[in-house]
């Protein structure tokens, strides 16, 4: 394997790609795009921007489709908004209104046709120069102490290779998620690991580990050049696997394997949603307080209602 010397560069970039349909939400994303779906009063995308600025990131190319500009207006100064905050004395919420205003530091590329994420990462870094970038998912948000990729890119500035956030994640579970070969498997409980390869959503008896490829990544440019070569348009399934392009690539560098620290919440997923919101909720000091008390009489009702089933199953058992 040719490896190529470690990259002096900075990981100054990052792309979010966002913009698939959303359609586990739908019929809503017929008209408000995923991304913008809150948790508590703060869109999702919000928070993904939000881990990439406190991790350093200089620079945000967000990768949508031409029916979600919605997205950047968000982003955008909206100063009637402001005004009226002003005129109102309501300063607090004015500058949380200010925050959002990321305009200056977030490019927009469209990606034309949804042909999977090697597309998207292909359609953002081909306005990138010879230069490291991250990526971050829009379906996977995780709450930290330290953002992930910041935890990410401590250890690409110590290792100069290309480095895929894993977790742990449950047995019967592998099968819906991409799962890393460790090169070496004597390493593979190790909080970092090189790999020799991954598979996209493999049978649960065919995982090469029980770690899984979860939505944050660093990559070294020359990627690029294996993510041009990959054919997004003769293939079965209609989408290209980030992971295809592994093989070949792993042929002339070291991918590393690196499992943060952090909760992560499925974004895709409307239970992810629900559990991110119950969370966030308990950590908002305004609402924390009410919030656990509606959980604890959700609890007491659910205990209650459960107890009486299993009477009632064993009163029912015991007249047989």
């Amino acid at each position: 394997m040719k490896q190529t010397n470690i990259q002096k560069s900075k990981v100054k970039k990052v792309i979010i790609p966002a913009a698939g349909w959303g359609t586990r939400f739908l019929p809503m994303t017929k008209i408000i795009p995923k991304e913008l779906v809150p948790i508590l009063n703060r869109p999702s995308i919000d928070l993904l921007v939000d881990e990439a600025i406190n991790s350093g990131i200089e620079e945000i190319i967000l990768v949508i489709s031409t029916r979600k500009q919605e997205i950047m207006k968000y982003f955008q100064p909206n100063i009637p908004l402001e005004e009226e905050l002003k005129s109102k004395n309501k300063w607090e919420l004015l500058k949380h209104v200010k925050k959002t205003n990321r305009d200056a530091v977030i490019r927009v590329v469209y990606q034309y046709e949804q042909l999977g994420l090697a597309h998207a990462i292909l359609t953002a870094a081909r306005f990138f120069k010879n230069e490291p970038f991250a990526v971050i998912l829009g379906d996977d948000l995780i709450k930290s102490k330290i953002p992930v990729i910041k935890q990410m890119m401590n250890e690409y500035d110590k290792l100069g290779c290309s480095i895929i956030g894993v977790q742990n994640v449950e047995f019967d579970k592998l099968n819906k998620y991409g799962i890393v070969k460790p090169k070496n498997n004597n390493e593979k409980n190790n909080k970092l690991f090189e790999i020799s390869g991954a598979i996209e959503k493999p049978s649960i008896q065919k995982a090469p580990s029980s770690k899984a490829i979860l939505g944050r990544y660093i990559f070294n440019y020359s990627i690029v050049k294996f993510l041009e070569d990959l054919d997004y348009y003769n293939n079965n399934s209609g989408e290209i696997n980030l992971v295809d392009c592994f093989d070949k690539y792993l042929k002339e560098e070291k991918i590393y394997a690196y499992e943060f620290d952090g909760k992560r919440y499925d974004l895709g997923s409307i239970e992810g949603f629900a559990m991110a919101t119950i969370d966030y909720s308990l950590e908002n000091k305004d609402i924390s307080h009410t919030i656990k008390k509606h959980i604890m009489n959700l609890a007491s009702e659910i205990y209650s209602e459960t107890s009486l089933l299993d009477f009632n199953l064993n009163k029912n058992k015991g007249g047989k």
